[in-house]
């Protein structure tokens, strides 16, 4: 195995999950006016965004399964040419509800690439080189995403139908897929019926779960409603839209890197009430925000936060898992990280439409400093430190 070029092809796959939102939530705004017929554009431009989050939630354990019981390999080129095909559709779909449609496969897609590239970081390393790699691979996702965002705020000054060519990106992920990637050997029948009750999903694995669920409701409010929030108080572009949200990206991106620092010094448990606080305090800072510059401190530091919440969760769970359940157990990982994305504009709302964009991140972010605080003062160990050894 070739380690270098096995990990570019990881995360370069990883890098494939961030632009399914990203590249297009500059353009949001500008969607919206291209169908001045349709009452319901906002929300439906909205949906647009964060419907594949629906899609992988709900694929995303038959892909677990599959990879599981099938093998990585294929699932995951397949899955890659469906991406390209799905998050293309936009250049040349015409209706909402046409393109939505071709969000969702982009969604059955982007689930079976992110399980199974996490499964494969569980498979090919173990000890501190896999957390280690984990946190790379969070880090790579957001910088990648801090690049497509401003790239798709550049492309849709030009027009909103022009980020989606950058899905097309996928074709050249497949042949190195083919070529890098060997399928993990899996255990004989004997060995896989003598170990069923490894294949079960361990219980700390949905508290894992339902913390990863909160954490991207509340993140996912910034890509949703930044947008919107800096045409009302400062009527920017989507290019400036995009190198703002591209700067949480960046700053988060930082913060997975320096994860596997941080781990060796903290709990899972507190690194998840710091990802509260920093989410809080960010959104704070943002609710007083009155002009485009100033709205910068609350995003940096809501995106501290950010950069910590994938690789802990990441982590938690591949050392939970066994080589029996791996898939299962990220592929319900990949369901309620989507899921939370899917849900935030939909939870949100009606506090955002009872006051305003900036009420609701006020309301948002005196709630994150309160569940912070709780977890923090109250400590625990989540998971053993020591990873299982293979």
């Amino acid at each position: 195995m070739n380690k270098p070029f096995v990990k570019a092809t990881i995360l370069f796959c990883s890098m494939m999950t961030v632009m399914a939102g990203a590249t297009i939530a500059p353009s949001l705004p500008e969607m919206a006016k291209a169908f001045p017929d349709n009452p319901a554009a906002n929300t439906l431009v909205k949906l647009v965004l964060t419907i594949p989050g629906l899609a992988i939630a709900i694929t995303s354990p038959f892909s677990g399964w599959f990879i599981d019981r099938f093998g990585r390999i294929r699932l995951l080129a397949f899955m890659l040419l469906l991406y390209a095909a799905a998050g293309s559709t936009g250049l040349y779909l015409n209706t909402l509800l046409e393109i939505i449609v071709g969000r969702v496969f982009l969604g059955i897609a982007v689930g079976g690439i992110m399980t199974t590239a996490i499964a494969l970081i569980g498979d090919y390393f173990e000890g501190e080189e896999r957390q280690s790699f984990l946190g790379i691979q969070a880090g790579i996702m957001a910088l990648s995403g801090t690049l497509f965002i401003s790239l798709g705020g550049f492309l849709a000054d030009l027009g909103w139908r022009y980020p989606f060519a950058i899905y097309l990106l996928a074709l050249l992920a497949i042949p190195m897929v083919l070529i890098f990637l060997k399928e993990p050997k899996r255990e004989s029948k004997e060995t896989n019926q003598m170990s069923r009750t490894e294949s079960r999903i361990p219980k700390m694995a949905w508290t894992i779960y339902l913390i990863s669920f909160l954490g991207m409701v509340v993140f996912y409010m910034m890509p949703v409603q930044v947008p919107f929030f800096l045409k009302e108080i400062s009527g920017v572009g989507n290019t400036a839209t995009g190198l703002a949200i591209a700067a949480v990206m960046l700053v988060g991106g930082i913060m997975s890197f320096i994860y596997p620092k941080i781990k060796q010094r903290l709990t899972h448990y507190q690194i998840y009430g710091l990802t509260f606080l920093s989410l809080g305090i960010g959104y704070f800072l943002l609710s007083n925000a009155n002009s485009y510059l100033t709205t910068f401190p609350g995003l940096l530091i809501s995106g501290l936060g950010a950069g910590l919440l994938m690789p802990n969760s990441n982590l938690c769970l591949v050392t939970l898992a066994s080589n029996q359940n791996r898939g299962k157990v990220l592929g319900f990982l990949t369901t309620f990280i989507f899921l939370g994305q899917f849900a935030s504009p939909l939870m949100f709302q009606p506090i955002i439409n009872s006051t305003s964009i900036r009420g609701g991140f006020l309301s948002i972010s005196i709630a994150l400093i309160i569940v912070a605080i709780i977890v923090l003062i109250r400590n625990k160990r989540l998971v053993k430190q020591k990873p299982r050894i293979k």
